[in-house]
């Protein structure tokens, strides 16, 4: 559908959005690149057979905490059903050598509740 457009004494401007496929996520990894970058990475599926954006959050958990955030938004192409993703997290120092982690992502769906944590498996 395109716009449209109505006119009278209050013009009106009418545009419909087509909207985004269902997204799942899962096989979550982390690998540590070098020192100072570590990756989480992981497949997100498409529901569907239009292009679509997915927004994905992953955690690195370090030190019984989930402090260290990545956010990043991924386009799929219409012709895939699922794409491979890696959200870095990086340091200017030697930090991600020294540690020891395990990561969890999720989908993050604007205006709606996100998606459920998919943890990595040891």
């Amino acid at each position: 559908m395109g716009a449209i457009a109505c006119m009278g004494t209050a013009g009106c401007l009418f545009s419909e959005r087509q909207q985004n496929p269902q997204f799942t996520l899962r096989n979550i990894r982390s690998y540590i690149t070098d020192e100072g970058m570590a990756l989480v990475v992981g497949v997100v599926e498409k529901q569907e057979g239009r292009r679509g954006e997915v927004t994905v959050r992953a955690e690195l958990l370090i030190d019984e905490a989930y402090d260290h955030v990545s956010t990043q938004t991924f386009v799929v192409p219409a012709d895939l059903t699922e794409r491979t993703i890696a959200l870095p997290f990086t340091t200017s120092s030697p930090f991600y050598g020294d540690q020891e982690f395990t990561s969890r992502a999720k989908i993050v769906r604007h205006g709606e509740p996100d998606g459920q944590w998919v943890a990595e498996r040891e």
